[in-house]
């Protein structure tokens, strides 16, 4: 009885208030991230404080969360395809030498301005627009092979082969299993889904073992004790740190593995200084709230008439879920050792603009003008008639 009232509950405050969840769970992960980046600055990146830059950057992702925010959706949907082959062009161009930025042996950056803008996060976004559409336009034809499953796995794949050659196994892998489970959601046949799925690993298996760094990766995670001071070692001090944080914590800026021992703590490994800080019952807290963020988009998506709105928005929260359970995966022992931040509380100026702006976009479909806007025009169209073409703004009230 307790735990249907709590589940009806959370679906009336969920899909009723799901802006205001999305607002309060995202206010809180980036605060989190804050605290724990002040901490750290205090330390062994005190010569960069990188506080301060991730304060910066959380201003410039304003205007676009409100981009997001406002943005007519039909027109993104119009123009998708002109989005996606902008950002595939450019995962080309940063790949030349003399354009593209390399750092710790991979060319993933273009400089502008003084800022390094990672095109590969940017490309997820955009992979998302076209699947979104791609889904919307195939309704009745996504149990075939070619238009429902080989048409996009073609597009996809040429995307997540370009970002392999950066190289970023994490973030080709992470565009990989999206796709999938928007294809999968979508309704295209178990069969190719598990082809797709089979195909994939075997391709990923192939390229770690021609990689020797990475091949080396995967012989240390296998034994990390004896492999503590050579390939394991940035995995042994994160373990070290969620053992030597306990419950409550040591408390902010008392943790002794942001003092060079854990390298990558501001970024990859954030997250067992945020646990050796604030303690263990803090970190399960911010897992709960990633928790919170996903069953709220999910739970509200399927109230959503328009497919290109319901699978953008599950695009959307299951590449910031993915990316948390790699993350946590990653640093906790689980998987392989692969540089990938935590959404919202790792630092890195490309990822938390995108999020800002995939923020806004949730804001947008789930507004109530827009849920009305989308009922409206899915009954037009199965009705027969033309579609009114006038957008109501989602905070015009």
């Amino acid at each position: 009885m307790i735990l249907e009232k709590l589940e009806a509950y959370y679906g009336y405050f969920s899909q009723r208030k799901a802006g205001w969840f999305i607002l309060l769970c995202t206010g809180l992960l980036v605060g989190l991230g804050l605290i724990v980046l002040s901490s750290a600055s205090l330390s062994f990146i005190k010569s960069e404080n990188y506080f301060y830059k991730q304060l910066l950057w959380c201003v410039l992702g304003v205007p676009f969360f409100l981009t997001g925010c406002f943005v007519d959706l039909r027109f993104l949907k119009k123009h998708c395809l002109w989005i996606l082959t902008f950002f595939i062009a450019a995962l080309v161009i940063v790949l030349i030498p003399g354009i593209g930025k390399m750092v710790n042996g991979s060319r993933r950056w273009i400089s502008m301005g003084g800022f390094n803008i990672q095109v590969s996060e940017f490309a997820k976004i955009a992979t998302i627009l076209w699947l979104a559409q791609y889904l919307n336009n195939s309704e009745n034809n996504r149990s075939s092979f070619g238009i429902g499953f080989l048409n996009p796995l073609l597009v996809v794949a040429s995307i997540c082969g370009l970002i392999f050659l950066e190289p970023d196994y994490g973030t080709a892998m992470l565009i990989g299993a999206v796709a999938i489970t928007l294809l999968f959601l979508a309704g295209t046949r178990l069969l190719y889904i598990w082809l797709a799925i089979f195909g994939g690993l075997l391709a990923i298996s192939i390229l770690i073992y021609l990689n020797p760094t990475r091949m080396g990766r995967i012989v240390a995670f296998l034994d990390v004790e004896n492999n503590k001071l050579a390939g394991a070692y940035q995995l042994w001090q994160g373990m070290l740190g969620f053992a030597s944080g306990g419950l409550y914590g040591r408390g902010l800026g008392q943790g002794r593995q942001q003092l060079v021992y854990l390298p990558e703590a501001h970024t990859d490994f954030i997250f067992p200084i945020f646990s050796e800080e604030l303690g263990s019952l803090a970190a399960t807290a911010a897992l709960a709230i990633y928790l919170t963020f996903f069953l709220t988009v999910t739970h509200s998506a399927k109230k959503l008439h328009s497919n290109f709105t319901k699978f953008l928005s599950y695009g959307i929260a299951l590449t910031i879920i993915y990316q948390v359970i790699i993350n946590v995966g990653v640093v906790t022992g689980l998987f392989p050792t692969k540089g990938m931040g935590l959404p919202f509380i790792s630092y890195g100026g490309s990822n938390l603009v995108l999020l800002s702006f995939m923020i806004g976009l949730l804001l947008n479909c789930f507004s109530e003008n827009q849920i009305e806007w989308d009922c409206r025009n899915s009954s037009e169209e199965r009705l027969g008639k033309p579609t009114r073409r006038k957008f109501i703004s989602p905070y015009s009230r």
